[in-house]
Formats: C-alpha cells, structure tokens, sequence
C-alpha cells in the first residue's frame, strides 16, 4: 500500500477525498463573509444556486430511472423471450416512440400542464406546488421516452439467453414461462441494467440542462443549472461581461457527470466477465 502497488489505486483515492476537503473547507471558510461564486443580477449567491441546482439534478436523474426501468425490462425481456405477436408489437411500439422527436413530445407535454395548472388554479394555491408538479412531469415524459434503448439490449441478450441449455431444460422439464424469466431470465441481465442506467444518469443531467435552457424543461422559479444558464445568456451581453453564473453552473455539472461517467466505467468493468479472465 505504501508503494500504491495494490489493486485499489489508495494514493489517488486519498489525494482525491484530501483534495475535495480542502476546497470544501476553503469554501465554506469564505463563504461566511464573501460571495464566493459571486452573485447574479438580482443579488442572490451563485454558490447557494449552484448546489441547490444538484437536487435537481439528481431528482430528475432518480425519478426518471424509476420511470424508465419497468418499461425497459418488462416489455425487452418479453420481446425476447416470447418472440412472435409479442415481439412483433413490442418492436412497433419502441420503433414508433423513437421515431417521435423527443424534445417536441416533452415541449407538448410541458405545455399541457401549464394549460392544466392555469385552469385550476385552486389546485395549486402556491408557486412551489406549480414547480413540483412541473418537475415531476418531465421526469414522467423523460421516462417514457428514454426506455427504448434499454429495451432494444434487453431484447437481444434474452433472444440469446433463451436458447442456452438450462433454459431449454427448464422448458422440457415442464416449468412456467414466467418462473423462467424470474429464476433465469432476468438475473442474467441484470448487468445490462445497471451499467446502461447508470451511463443514462450522466445523459439525463444534461438532457434537464437543455430542456431548461429552451424553456421547456423544469420551472423558472426551481433552481436548476439549465435555468442558470438561460439566466447567464443575457448577462453575457453586459458590458463588463458577467460570467461566472455560466462557469459556476457548467463546473458543478461538469463535475456531477464526470463522476457518474467515471462510475459507470467502474460498474462496466465490474460486471465484465473478460475483464475478470484476464485479471485486470
């Protein structure tokens, strides 16, 4: 360990968590007296907007992979293993949804529940109920339309496990199909899940950032970097140029979807059977 001649890279864990702490900790010293990151144009603190921005973040990135999951598994694995009208359907289903421009879908869905908020305003008696219920649908629509790719994987790599052995043992040996996917076909693909979820995180967090930025995304009043930098955009025509709510907003999710990336190589490389033959 002391030479970092060990599997686990310590010394750059250590540097890392020791580095992190320390900027921690050179911000927060700061922050008691300074703005830090600055302020905008009303006066309120880049800093503070910059993380409360995360709990979009990783709202939007959680609640959409809730969403997504049950569409992807349940419609993949039975288009594989069923084949035939299900299959069929299945496929139509997936091919039909992605050839819908996304962005049109959740601008048309965003604006649906605008129209729906505006004509019961008794509903929503206040301005942080709007911007829940807005949050939550466009995690719902970013569900619906990002479980096609998970699907298509699903589908193949059940089209390939159902013609494996024991799952031909299992069927002339009298078992039921669906205690077959439950026992067989879905613990084997379970990596496929994990790591394309995980890669989708990074996307999704990038996708809110768009979304925002356009102005169908999350709602004004919610703290998100796409808002930030819709607000940075006219800033930057001032004279003297204000710029760092962009930086500020761009440094935080670069560092969120770094971090995600550089989990999802982990988690690939965990779950890669080659990878562990070779002993790496």
């Amino acid at each position: 360990i002391r030479r970092g001649e060990t599997e686990v890279p310590w010394r750059s864990i250590h540097l890392s968590l020791l580095l992190m702490f320390v900027l921690v900790a050179v911000m927060l010293s700061l922050s008691t007296e300074y703005h830090v990151f600055g302020t905008d144009k009303v006066g309120q603190d880049v800093l503070y907007q910059s993380i409360k921005s995360i709990r979009t973040g990783l709202v939007i990135g959680t609640l959409t992979t809730l969403v997504m999951l049950p569409f992807a598994i349940a419609l993949g694995v039975m288009a594989g293993f069923f084949r035939g009208w299900v299959d069929d359907v299945i496929q139509y289903l997936y091919t039909t949804l992605s050839s819908i421009p996304g962005v049109l879908l959740i601008a048309a869905a965003i604006l649906s529940i605008q129209v729906y908020i505006a004509n019961h305003p008794a509903l929503f008696e206040t301005a942080t109920d709007r911007a829940d219920l807005r949050l939550l649908a466009l995690c719902v629509i970013l569900g619906i339309t990002s479980w096609t790719t998970l699907c298509r994987l699903l589908r193949g790599e059940t089209l390939k496990l159902r013609e494996m052995e024991y799952i031909q043992a299992a069927t002339a040996l009298g078992v039921g199909r669906f205690t077959i996917l439950g026992r067989h076909v879905l613990p084997n693909v379970m990596h496929i899940v994990l790591i394309i979820v995980v890669l989708d995180f990074s996307g999704l967090v990038l996708a809110e950032a768009v979304l925002s930025y356009i102005g169908v995304g999350v709602d004004p009043s919610t703290f998100s970097w796409g808002n930030m930098i819709n607000g940075a955009r006219l800033e930057l025509a001032r004279e003297p140029v204000v710029w760092w709510s962009l930086v500020a907003a761009f440094c935080l999710m670069f560092g969120l979807v770094l971090a995600a990336n550089l989990f999802a190589d982990a988690v690939r490389d965990a779950f890669d059977p080659r990878l562990r033959e070779q002993g790496v």
